[in-house]
């Protein structure tokens, strides 16, 4: 009997283990009121959207896709570009989705998709704090030209402030709770209005962070994965980079000294200008936010050279007929050097200067007060100086 009853196990266990395993990953379920409409289901690449399947829906709304993956990937159901379902698909998930062909995202049920689920309540969430400013925005144009609207602005403005801030608190909260999951990355992304994004790595690098060192480990091969921590390493960099400028550069610190040929060949110490206050800036003939900012230099140098302004511009030219040719179109008549190496420019490398026009603002005594002055800032600077 013993015997029997081992050998029923082994035959069952047989049976078992010649069951098929799964080997794609399906999505099923229906799409109501789309009768005639085409249904796709998209990957979701880093810059590229690939069609996976389609299908032409019929009045039931059925459709059943099918694919592979070996890790975690963003994919899409959508019917047309602004109407869409964003997923997470793991290798071999059923997945089932419920939903309305005129707004596939308003309360879809899906079900077999623990992730995907986590990015619906993150764009609910989203799509809450977006109605509320709308509506604030609505109330607020409705009352230009009335008297009411200097009552109520400033009110205004902080409770739109305070549904920024409420919605900033629950990202947060989200991508500590979902930071090994693809919907933490996807958090980090979000607009509450166009270009307007709700974490910025300025201000709310820990998140970042916390993403990327999750992810990078559990999905290296993942290509969003990739592209946030290629971003996170390059962000690291300018970073440092900005740390040891400031090191260098910081606001009190003492000017490095520059010894550049003018376009004369004469040598011209930034240390011999000791006694005037001095904009050191930085510029270009090829470089338009620069020329732009030129009659801005002019207009101050005439209002306050004679009280003890001075501006020693160092260009990053290459050519210098190029140099000069500018300097006599814009009419600068201060002190200019260049060594002609372009970015390779020494002091531009020596001042962590990553980008033209900029400036900096030393003292009597050579040290640094004030950077990237333009326009009215300069202007006001001065007159807080000589004024």
């Amino acid at each position: 009997m013993i015997k029997k009853f081992f050998l029923f196990l082994f035959i069952a266990s047989i049976i078992i283990s010649c069951e098929p395993e799964p080997e794609f990953f399906t999505i099923t379920g229906t799409v109501k009121n789309a009768n005639g409409v085409k249904l796709y289901l998209a990957e979701l690449q880093t810059s590229n959207i690939n069609f996976v399947d389609s299908v032409i829906l019929n009045d039931e709304g059925s459709f059943s896709f099918k694919g592979k993956t070996d890790i975690p990937k963003f994919y899409a159901l959508r019917t047309e570009s602004n109407n869409y379902i964003t997923l997470i698909v793991n290798p071999l998930e059923q997945i089932t989705i419920h939903a309305n062909g005129a707004d596939l995202a308003n309360n879809p049920l899906v079900e077999g998709s623990p992730e995907s689920k986590k990015i619906l309540e993150l764009r609910k969430n989203l799509d809450a704090s977006v109605d509320k400013l709308d509506s604030l925005g609505i109330y607020y144009q409705s009352l230009i030209g009335k008297s009411e609207i200097y009552k109520v602005r400033d009110s205004l403005r902080q409770v739109s402030e305070q549904i920024i801030l409420d919605h900033t608190e629950f990202t947060k909260l989200f991508i500590i709770d979902n930071s090994s999951s693809l919907a933490g990355l996807m958090a980090l992304y979000q607009q509450i209005a166009p270009r307007r994004y709700v974490l910025n790595p300025n201000d709310h690098l820990e998140y970042f962070e916390l993403v990327d060192s999750s992810l990078v480990s559990l999905y290296p091969t993942s290509e969003a994965v990739k592209a946030l921590h290629s971003q996170m390493s390059e962000m690291k960099r300018q970073i440092n980079s900005e740390l040891e400028s400031d090191n260098i550069t910081g606001i009190g610190k003492l000017a490095p000294e520059i010894i550049l040929p003018s376009p004369d060949g004469d040598t011209i110490l930034l240390s011999s200008l000791k006694g005037k206050y001095v904009l050191l800036d930085f510029w270009a003939s090829w470089c338009r936010p620069c020329r732009v900012e030129n009659p801005i230099l002019v207009k101050n140098y005439k209002k306050y050279n004679e009280k003890g302004f001075e501006i020693f511009q160092v260009s990053l030219d290459k050519k210098k007929d190029a140099w000069v040719n500018a300097i006599e179109k814009d009419e600068l008549t201060w002190i200019h050097v260049s060594d002609l190496q372009y970015w390779n420019s020494t002091p531009a490398q020596q001042y962590g200067v990553q980008g033209i026009p900029a400036n900096f603002l030393l003292d009597r005594n050579g040290r640094i007060i004030a950077k990237n002055l333009r326009g009215d800032a300069l202007e006001a600077k001065l007159s807080e100086i000589f004024d």
